[in-house]
Order: structure tokens, then sequence, then C-alpha cells
């Protein structure tokens, strides 16, 4: 069954079991693709889309909310706002996460372009970074999951914390480098 954007606020503001189950299949996909691609874990989306639908409700119930796009690109325009807080508060770089702000003259088959750009720059990403040598591959993984390098020295072997930085700074320049001379990327901009 399909509902209107109206239909949908009415029964998020009723708490309708069946316009919530609608805008979870609807939307949860979307909202997936969004933070697995930036840095997120399974665990995080759920989160996010909680927290997006209690806002939703929040509004929905104290002010009436009027759309001025469609539900969907609403509800994807909270949970990158959401998701971006958090990239900064984690202190990931949000350089390569495109914003998407709430207009009217903003389409969902522009989200859709905004998120293929994504799904393309992330997939550039991962080509190179496979292409690192196993080394440094391993030290960005770990440094991507907020391992300290005093961690990290300890995991690799290494002898001090410095040399470790050190390490850790020519992987990700490198890493760097290779993205930005990669033609394909160049393309996207």
């Amino acid at each position: 069954m399909q509902y209107s954007d109206e239909e949908i606020l009415e029964g998020i503001k009723l708490r309708k079991a069946v316009v919530l189950e609608f805008v979870y299949e609807e939307c949860y996909p979307l909202i997936r693709n969004l933070v697995l691609k930036n840095s997120g874990e399974k665990e995080d989306v759920q989160d996010l889309f909680q927290d997006a639908m209690v806002i939703l409700f929040k509004k929905v119930k104290d002010n009436g909310l009027t759309l001025q796009c469609t539900f969907k690109t609403y509800l994807f325009s909270i949970c990158q706002h959401l998701w971006l807080q958090r990239l900064e508060k984690r202190k990931k770089d949000t350089s390569v996460f495109k914003r998407v702000s709430i207009t009217a003259e903003l389409q969902e088959e522009e989200l859709i372009e905004i998120f293929d750009d994504e799904e393309e720059k992330f997939r550039i990403y991962q080509k190179h970074f496979l292409n690192l040598d196993p080394e440094c591959q391993q030290i960005l993984k770990l440094f991507l999951k907020k391992s300290t390098i005093r961690e990290i020295a300890d995991l690799l072997g290494y002898q001090t914390e410095e040399y470790t930085k050190v390490k850790k700074y020519r992987c990700k320049e490198e890493l760097k480098r290779r993205i930005v001379n990669d033609p394909e990327y160049k393309n996207l901009f």
C-alpha cells in the first residue's frame, strides 16, 4: 500500500504501525546506504533512523509540520544532517560528504544523482584503499576504528608512537594522492 506525504505525517502523529512500517520499508535502505557509504556501521543506521523519526514525531506533534519537499527527501535531509554532526564529533573527514539542503527545488531525482556521486566516490576510494600495501590498509583500518596511536603501535609491533604517527600520516597521504590523481575522481568534480 502507498501513502501520500500527508497520510504519512498523520500516521506518524497517531503512531500508526502500518504507516511506520511503510516509512521503514521505503526509507531505511536509503538511510542505510548514506551511513554505510560515509564511515558508518550497521548499528549507526538503526540509531540514526530512530533519532530522525523521534525528531519527525516531535515536529509533527508540536507544530503540524508542513513539507516543502517530499517526505522521503525531508527524512533523508534530517538523517544526512544528523550523520554529518556525528561524523564531526567523531573527528571524521566530512569534506567528501555532500550536503543536501531542504528546499522546495530539491527533487528526488537530484537526490538520486547526488547519492550516485557518493557511491562513485566510495567505489574510487575503495579501489585505491585496496591497492595500498597491506600494512597501510591495516593502519588506516585501525585508525578509522578509533584505535589510539599507542594501540596501533602495540598491535603492529612498532617501537615508538612517533614512528606510528609518521607511518599513519604517510599511508593517509598516499591514499589521498592516489584518489585525487584518479581521472575518474577528477571527472566527478
